[in-house]
């Protein structure tokens, strides 16, 4: 799939909607006024273990939704669960909600919350590796590198391209023959990339290695970055808008 499906952003308003209208029905039924900062911790308070379980998980819902995360499998099951619980104990004891409304507002929550399965967008939440649009765009640039592994430098190249997450290595002089035969993918390696300002040195993974050129592919070696802290993750960000020289 190269787009996510616009499902998971209705369902990440929706949820984000049920979590905001909870505090909101208590100041509405308790009359306080929303606008007033001194009046919600006297709303807040009035929110019953049960409404903050379902406020968390709706929450959670939507942000999850919006990542188009497979853990949804899982909290929208329990969020439904929870909402039909709050929903019963407030129909059954309550004065505010008529029984039938609330399990009415069940119901439809429970609707709304699987509407994914109907929109086309089981197959992005049950598949990860379809999900082609969180993959980093790939620029076309290229930088002096060593590649580091087993203790040595083995091998000096030049990126093919680059993204966020990872590159493409080929040798310097496209020969297949420089392939480094000794590593497999799946193997550690550590690469050195040249800049202007100096070397920038990334935990990688090997994930491809191709020994012929494959469409616009010379040979070469596709890189993961691993374990990028943040001030490295501004490095290669900075390089991908750096002009070539």
């Amino acid at each position: 799939m190269k787009t996510k499906p616009i499902v998971f952003n209705f369902l990440f308003a929706f949820f984000t909607l049920v979590a905001i209208s909870l505090p909101l029905q208590v100041a509405f039924l308790y009359e306080h006024e929303v606008f007033r900062f001194n009046e919600w911790s006297s709303i807040l308070l009035k929110l019953t273990p049960m409404n903050w379980m379902v406020f968390t998980l709706c929450l959670l819902n939507g942000w999850l939704c919006f990542r188009v995360h497979p853990y949804i499998k899982y909290t929208i099951p329990a969020s439904i669960l929870f909402v039909g619980i709050n929903n019963f104990i407030v129909g059954s004891y309550g004065v505010d909600y008529h029984f039938v409304a609330t399990w009415i507002g069940t119901l439809l929550y429970t609707l709304f919350s699987y509407s994914f399965v109907y929109a086309h967008g089981l197959e992005a939440v049950e598949h990860p590796e379809k999900q082609w649009w969180k993959i980093p765009k790939r620029v076309r640039k290229s930088f002096p590198v060593w590649l580091e592994y087993k203790g040595e430098k083995k091998l000096l190249a030049k990126t093919f391209d680059i993204s966020e997450s990872g590159a493409y290595v080929s040798t310097l002089a496209n020969n297949k023959n420089l392939i480094p035969k000794d590593l497999g993918v799946g193997e550690s390696l550590t690469i050195l990339i040249g800049t202007n300002d100096g070397e920038i040195e990334l935990d990688a993974t090997l994930v491809r290695k191709e020994e012929e050129a494959l469409g616009k592919y010379p040979a070469g070696l596709g890189l993961h970055f691993e374990n990028l802290s943040l001030w490295k993750s501004l490095q290669v960000k900075r390089l991908l808008n750096t002009v070539n020289a």
